[in-house]
């Protein structure tokens, strides 16, 4: 089997989007390509510049076990233009995913962030030992509670794979991707699928290819950000997690965090960044690999700085906005085309060392909680697990019609 089927690997290649231009890959031009204007061409430089680090550093140590740099690796993940191509991720995610950024400052503290949000620990004392997944047959899997609800999800895929993927290539993706899933769900059997995971495992599988796939994927789905999504209630992890974009704009844009306080706007227009790593909402594949490129190399939380960042970048268009939580609701839900994707994560690693995990859902917390003068969370009404991007469109219309009804028999 192919290593991987994502876009070729030299994802240096220029895309020309009306006046940006752009660099994914730089192996496909001839040396007589004329690129427009500096900014391209330094960007272009640097971007070809860290591409031969990489490789320079690969080569290097490629007798080596390269867990023993994982701070070097995590640092190329990280900074600008992160892993650069597809080669390189196919070689680097799987080291990342084996030795992840352990969010042991988060769950010994979530006691006093709310008292019913329980410790992944408690679940994990809870939980029968990890299942040997290796061993399983088809049939196995095809017999776990989840198989049919993942088939179908995977049959909705198809828009998500790259444009130049033959046929045969995408039937075996296809076929490669159900058992993927249900492989990484049997390693603890209280794991519960959510619509959404299927994103995560089908942008591994895209670069890794399918062994190396299902040993990135458990590990995510043991030891990484994931492990909450598929033991608790989306109630008890993402949205809780997600309360916490609200606790950064009060500290770092206050004037932004209070139009949408007062607007009653939640956070589910970000439901699903977290639950897929962005993949859902970011329509361009490389920069969806670029987000999973830092994720991979930091706290478990960063996608919840990233999704503050996100918020901030898109200021303007948030205080310009109609202020009703239907039209601000649209209007975040809608992810901009075009995102400066290396900006928003340089502002949220920022944010996460200016605001660490622990002091975000303690202090910090507590503080906005004082701010606001609002008691601990109600429960939240069940999220189906099952139906997140009907949820999405459902929500947003429904809000609307609330909000034009009480127009109607409330005139201004």
């Amino acid at each position: 089997m192919h290593s991987s089927f994502s876009e070729p690997n030299s994802p240096l290649k220029e895309v020309l989007l009306g006046e940006k231009w752009q660099t994914a890959s730089c192996s496909d031009i001839g040396a007589d390509y004329v690129k427009p204007g500096p900014l391209a061409k330094a960007k272009f430089t640097a971007l070809r510049n860290k591409r031969e680090a990489i490789d320079r550093f690969l080569k290097k140590h490629r007798n080596d076990d390269l867990g023993l740099y994982i701070e070097e690796l995590r640092d190329f993940a990280i900074s600008p233009g992160g892993l650069v191509d597809d080669e390189f991720r196919a070689i680097i995610w799987p080291v990342l995913s084996a030795n992840l950024v352990i969010n042991d400052d988060l769950d010994d503290v979530s006691s006093s962030y709310d008292s019913d949000f329980e410790s992944a620990q408690s679940d994990f004392e809870d939980s029968p030992p990890y299942e040997e997944i290796g061993e399983l047959t088809l049939e196995d899997l095809k017999g776990h509670k989840e198989w049919n609800q993942v088939e179908l999800d995977v049959h909705r895929t198809l828009s998500r794979f790259p444009p130049n993927i033959s046929d045969t290539h995408r039937d075996i993706l296809q076929t490669d991707l159900i058992p993927l899933i249900v492989r990484v769900l049997c390693i603890n059997p209280r794991f519960n699928y959510y619509q959404g995971f299927h994103d995560i495992c089908l942008t591994v599988l895209l670069v890794c290819g399918q062994q190396d796939a299902l040993s990135v994927c458990s590990n995510l789905a043991k030891n990484g950000a994931f492990n909450n999504y598929l033991l608790k209630t989306l109630e008890k992890s993402v949205v809780r997690e997600l309360d916490l974009l609200y606790v950064i704009l009060s500290r770092v844009e206050p004037s932004l965090e209070r139009v949408m306080r007062s607007v009653e706007l939640g956070t589910m227009f970000a439901l699903s960044w977290p639950l897929t790593w962005l993949s859902h909402s970011v329509k361009q594949y490389q920069q969806i690999v670029r987000f999973f490129d830092v994720f991979l190399a930091s706290s478990p939380l960063l996608p919840i700085y990233v999704a503050s960042a996100v918020v901030v970048y898109r200021r303007p268009s948030i205080l310009a906005c109609e202020r009703e939580m239907p039209f601000l609701h649209r209007l975040l839900t809608e992810m901009p085309h075009e995102l400066p994707i290396d900006a928003i994560i340089k502002d949220a690693v920022y944010l996460s060392r200016l605001m660490p995990p622990c002091l975000l859902k303690t202090k910090y917390m507590n503080e906005y909680r004082k701010i606001v003068a609002k008691p601990p969370r109600a429960a939240v009404k069940t999220i189906p697990r099952y139906a997140l991007q009907f949820m999405f469109v459902a929500g947003t219309v429904g809000a609307a019609a609330s909000f034009f009804f009480f127009k109607q028999i409330h005139p201004m």
